[in-house]
């Protein structure tokens, strides 16, 4: 893992430098620079593959100069048919391969890439630059155009510390308090964008970027039911093994739940000797947070040799510490855990496998299952679902980690609307006007040169039309919710301690396995039973222990809300006492919502949220009061 910074046009060396600053972290193990008549460049590398100096970038091989952040794990392969061709290499580096699979196949290139990444291509014969970022969004890249020339870089905040006209972007800010995330292109300035997954640009000097979409959701598997299912396995086993090369120390991130159990059985059975599995307990947690005792269940059974990570959260600082680790901000409290997890684990090893992509792929969360249910349950006459609502409405919030009352409710709203309505009613935080959350009057949104990439599928109503309300969802997710959040929040936290984090569920070949299984295979049964990723379980039941299988879904969660009710409510009132968010916020709606956590509504979300931001804001210094 590594972070760059990329101009082409006029750039002064300082100015460049003050970029980099911003993307140091990434990459401790080495760094690099190239200063060019019309492109300029600095790498900061984290060394994981030919970790030796030979691999240093920026690298330039056949006139082409490149910058890379991630993993190419079908490298070996790619490297093979290269020397094939008389290609003689330099290094034992993944990037070694990009400017050869460029000179010879051009952008066709992107599809044979098997692997996350974030890379800048110069090509001086050609005068042409190209950046590229990969298939599900595993590796940030930031565009700004401006002043005759074009930046890239791997961190927002190096657009922030260069000579770049910015002003806040508030439409990005609303969305990050409805849905905790903001989704790609935007940013939290008007003049960046980021490049979206799948997504690559050209350009040359004095003239605009041209954007194009490589890849797209896989058109639909037309082998029968019974032969996906029976490939599924072989699949996984595959994508979790070319996930595991590294010239580093690797572990697991194990939680004990299905996904990340899966990882760390299929890699302790191929891998020759035993792998590092890391689990993470808060100590001074609710013990419904806790998954040690099922992590280290898993450990026992495949023979790993396993950590418990126990850690003591002091609630407000790790609010500064996330606040300090995201260039783009991510209200996702699932943040802090993996803060804390990756934070502990940099003593051991440098790259870490985790679970993230399993739900998305194979219907792990219960909104599946509400979607499932849908259609079904809207005939339900108006004065019952009324009544069910009331009684759940008195008994309050669970306060338990899963919530099963507060998702009955969501669920039972979401009845009155049609299913890509209910659909996002129930992935976020509440639907508010403008004028009833902010101070400020609503802008024009900024323009983008990429499209979102569910608009770019018609919305989620088409995904819907187009997979059925299950398939369709979870393609929403895949194109929406694991770049934009899970996969942003995972680097961003894991580049804070200089750990390489990957996602072995996130291959393409076992994407389109799985978003042709019949939603049959992923969810059934009644709302509250929760029976989700069946296929997925079936192929566990073979490898695990059954217990580890059946229990219900956990989530690798921090007790925010019990917080929010204990040591952060001082920082909840000292934000009401003063401007939330510099005053961007009414401060009358922020008192709403905590009003409405202190009378047992679960409104953690939201106050994390604003409380994030609140800091995040204040560090560069916003202020809307005197707007």
């Amino acid at each position: 893992m590594c972070g760059f910074v990329a101009v082409l046009g006029k750039c002064a060396d300082t100015d460049l430098r003050r970029m980099a600053v911003a993307v140091a972290h990434r990459g401790p193990d080495d760094q690099g620079e190239t200063h060019q008549d019309l492109f300029h460049a600095i790498h900061h590398r984290l060394s994981i593959i030919g970790p030796d100096e030979r691999g240093q970038q920026p690298m330039i091989r056949d006139n082409v100069t490149v910058v890379f952040n991630g993993c190419i794990y079908n490298y070996r392969e790619l490297k093979a048919q290269l020397e094939k061709d008389g290609i003689h290499f330099e290094s034992d580096t993944d990037t070694e391969v990009l400017p050869y699979l460029y000179r010879r196949h051009g952008m066709d290139m992107l599809p044979m890439l098997n692997g996350m990444f974030a890379f800048v291509l110069w090509d001086a014969r050609e005068q042409l630059l190209i950046a590229a970022r990969d298939p599900f969004g595993e590796k940030p890249l930031f565009l700004c155009e401006q002043s005759g020339r074009v930046g890239l870089a791997s961190s927002l905040a190096s657009f922030e510390k260069g000579c770049w006209q910015l002003t806040p972007n508030l439409h990005a800010v609303s969305e990050l308090l409805q849905k905790m995330a903001i989704s790609a292109p935007a940013t939290m300035y008007r003049e960046v964008q980021q490049v979206p997954a799948g997504c690559y640009l050209t350009c040359a000097p004095g003239k605009d970027p041209q954007t194009h979409r490589y890849f797209r959701l896989p058109a639909p598997n037309l082998l029968p039911q019974e032969e996906l299912c029976a490939s599924i396995g072989k699949q996984l086993d595959k994508a979790f093994l070319m996930r595991a090369v590294s010239d580093k120390p690797l572990g697991v991130f194990l939680s004990g739940g299905v996904d990340s159990s899966l990882v760390a059985e299929s890699l302790a059975r191929q891998l020759p000797d035993p792998i590092h599995t890391f689990s993470v307990r808060f100590s001074d947690g609710a013990k419904d947070y806790d998954e040690s005792a099922y992590a280290a269940r898993v450990a026992a059974h495949i023979g790993s040799e396993h950590q418990v990570l126990e850690v003591k959260a002091e609630a407000e600082a790790c609010l500064h510490d996330l606040s300090e680790a995201f260039d783009q901000p991510v209200t996702n409290s699932t943040a802090l855990p993996t803060y804390l997890i990756c934070r502990e684990a940099k003593s051991y090893v440098d790259v870490a496998l985790s679970g993230v992509g399993g739900d998305e792929l194979f219907g792990g969360y219960p909104r599946y299952l509400g979607l499932h249910w849908h259609g079904r349950l809207q005939n339900v006459p108006k004065p019952v679902r009324t009544m069910l609502l009331s009684g759940l409405g008195a008994l309050g919030e669970s306060g338990s980690s899963r919530n099963l009352r507060g998702r009955l409710r969501r669920f039972l709203h979401g009845l009155e609307s049609m299913p890509e309505i209910a659909y996002q009613s129930w992935i976020s935080t509440g639907e508010k006007s403008w004028q009833t959350v902010f101070s400020q009057p609503e802008p024009k949104r900024p323009e983008s040169d990429f499209m979102n990439a569910v608009a770019e599928h018609g919305g989620l109503k088409s995904l819907f039309a187009e997979h059925g309300l299950v398939n369709g969802a979870m393609a929403y997710d895949i194109l929406r919710y694991l770049p934009d959040d899970l996969l942003a929040l995972g680097d961003r936290m894991s580049m804070a301690h200089a750990l390489e984090l990957r996602a072995p569920f996130l291959d393409v070949n076992l994407l389109s396995l799985a978003m042709s299984l019949d939603a049959r295979h992923k969810v059934a049964g009644p709302p509250w039973r929760e029976g989700l990723k069946l296929q997925l379980k079936k192929i566990a039941r073979e490898r695990l222990p059954m217990d580890i299988v059946d229990r219900p879904k956990q989530g690798f969660m921090a007790p925010v809300k019990h917080w929010l009710r204990g040591p952060l409510a001082g920082r909840v009132e000292a934000m009401l006492g003063s401007a939330p968010l510099g005053g961007l916020v009414k401060k009358e709606f922020a008192a709403s919502i905590w009003q409405q956590h202190q009378s047992g509504r679960d409104m953690s979300d939201i106050l994390w949220g604003l409380m994030l931001l609140d800091i995040w804001m204040k560090r560069r210094g916003w202020d809307f009061r005197a707007c």
